[in-house]
């Protein structure tokens, strides 16, 4: 499937010693960049995050989207398998999060980055990327996660009621160690949208809400941990989350 052009914003397809990564800019002359690193969720792709970059570049942001193992450009599993998920989810989270340096390196040095302003994001799966790449590189500005959860034990939790591989079991070691819930003191007052839906059954909003209480007591500057459950909302990235996230970016945070 062709992704939709724009006549307002460039998009260019690179790849970073390996990492295939779409890069959506808005047209006209910017010295440099304030942008959004957006993580995928499984099961779905770079390039289906393009027609989100668009928007978010039409506010000025350079939006770079990474392709995800075993994803897109960079093959297929059956995502519909139970098995197939407990037994690679929490790899592939780890390898987004071990990739992420050389993404960084390589948009600072060659993207234009403003790099006091830089904002990672995602939905589902990347949103748990983005949760982890936050808590321990504090540079990023911001963090955008919709249906996600902060709390890595309880997606641990939820995929080994089933056999998992010895190989996994290890990679969930790593997951519990990088929880971002263990690690608050990472976190204090920084920018953070947390956006789930009410009526999610995939990722429960009701794990996020468990961190988001557990992150507002260390909060001192309170404003900065912005939580909501959307009604009438499953385990989607609606036009009003996104539109809500723009608004705070621009408003509230100054991003």
């Amino acid at each position: 499937m062709e992704f939709l052009k724009s006549n307002y914003t460039d998009i260019t397809l690179i790849d970073v010693e390996g990492v295939p990564i779409y890069v959506v800019r808005p047209k006209g002359d910017f010295k440099t960049y304030k942008t959004i690193v957006f993580y995928h969720g499984w099961g779905s792709n770079a390039k289906n995050q393009i027609f989100r970059a668009n928007i978010l570049a039409s506010y000025g942001y350079q939006v770079i989207l990474p392709e995800a193992r075993y994803h897109g450009e960079r093959g297929k599993l059956d995502y519909d398998d139970v098995s197939v998920l407990r037994n690679r989810i929490c790899e592939v989270i780890m390898h987004n999060i071990e990739e992420f340096p050389k993404i960084y390196r390589y948009m600072v040095q060659n993207l234009g980055v403003d790099e006091e302003n830089i904002a990672v994001g995602g939905h589902s799966m990347g949103a748990i990327t983005a949760s982890g790449l936050f808590t321990f590189k504090q540079s990023l500005k911001v963090a955008m996660l919709f249906n996600g959860v902060c709390d890595w034990k309880w997606l641990v939790d939820a995929i080994t009621k089933g056999d998992v591989s010895y190989e996994s079991m290890r990679i969930n070691e790593f997951m519990l160690q990088m929880n971002p819930k263990e690690h608050l003191e990472n976190l204090v007052d920084r920018e953070m949208i947390l956006y789930n839906g009410e009526d999610d059954d995939v990722i429960s909003p009701i794990a996020q809400e468990s961190f988001y209480e557990a992150a507002k007591v260390v909060y001192s500057e309170k404003e900065k941990l912005r939580f909501t459950k959307w009604e009438a909302t499953s385990h989607q990235l609606t036009t009003q989350m996104l539109e809500s996230a723009i608004i705070a970016l621009k408003e509230e945070i100054k991003f």
